[in-house]
């Protein structure tokens, strides 16, 4: 048997009579005989918590999903079914019976490795110093360091190299101006992986609760136009500081994220998780 990780694809026969599994060659498997209760986690130094947690998620297809779909597991003159569980990465995992995805599973667990105070963002520079202009192939768009955006109409915006400052006479008093700096910050944060989406949500929240008629709905829409000044089609996937981006109800978010949390934080918690479920059961008595 070989050890369990990410990339993992394994196909057992599960007997809907017995309620045990064995392997599809025949062979003798570790994880068969820890999932029908011939021996312990601990004892057999191939297993590890990949291993625990595919064990959890046939029970859960066997015990919770069977009760939704009478037919599953439970064919007319028939006993014996192929279960197919994949580790796709670290956090995500997929059943299939005889060919069919039946579920995917997220783990959460990567959360323990967080340290609350980074959850939503993590303090830092920014991390882009290249100036790399609208690119229409792949619709992408560099908001580096040094950059200034002359918004036309005395005022500018200008990154350094931890905010955006306003620049023009009476930029201070300029509520939107303030809060389109913050915000520009807050989404070159998000872009670099060190702020989550939230965080651009939340300035949102404060703007609309001014009760500034010019002000509602934040400064989302106000980034979503300098976007667009720049060349970028907002419409459609986009590509900022190499991070890909989209729209969704109005919300600027990385595709593919299911977790709401800072890129980076995330990332690093995911790698310490992958760590330990590689760890062998046995070193966990």
């Amino acid at each position: 048997m070989s050890i369990s990780g990410v990339g993992s694809r394994n196909t057992y026969i599960y007997n809907s009579r017995t309620g045990k599994l064995s392997s599809k060659d025949g062979q003798k498997d570790a994880f068969v005989d820890y999932f029908n209760g011939d021996i312990k986690g601990d004892e057999d130094d191939t297993l590890n918590g990949f291993d625990r947690a595919r064990k959890a998620e046939i029970e859960n297809l066997i015990k919770t999903w069977t009760q939704f779909d009478s037919n599953l597991l439970n064919g007319p003159a028939k006993e014996e079914y192929e279960i197919t569980t994949e580790i796709v990465d670290a956090v995500t995992s997929t059943v299939q019976v005889d060919g069919d995805k039946i579920f995917t599973c997220y783990s959460g667990g990567f959360f323990t490795y967080i340290d609350p105070t980074r959850l939503f963002h993590q303090d830092g520079p920014f991390l882009t110093h290249e100036h790399k202009g609208y690119d229409p192939s792949d619709n992408s768009v560099n908001i580096a360091v040094g950059d200034v955006f002359d918004l036309g109409n005395g005022y500018r915006l200008r990154v350094g190299e931890d905010q955006v400052y306003g620049e023009g006479d009476g930029y201070k008093n300029d509520e939107r101006l303030t809060a389109l700096a913050w915000g520009l910050g807050a989404l070159i944060h998000f872009a670099e992986g060190q702020w989550s989406g939230i965080m651009l949500e939340l300035n949102d929240k404060m703007a609309s609760e001014s009760g500034r008629s010019d002000m509602l709905g934040g400064t989302t829409p106000m980034l979503l136009e300098l976007l667009r000044q720049l060349g970028v089609d907002t419409d459609r996937e986009f590509i900022l500081n190499g991070t890909k981006c989209g729209v969704r109800n109005g919300k600027i978010h990385e595709v593919g994220d299911k977790w709401g949390v800072a890129r980076s934080v995330r990332d690093e918690a995911i790698r310490k998780y992958e760590e330990e479920m590689l760890r062998p059961l046995s070193e966990r008595k």
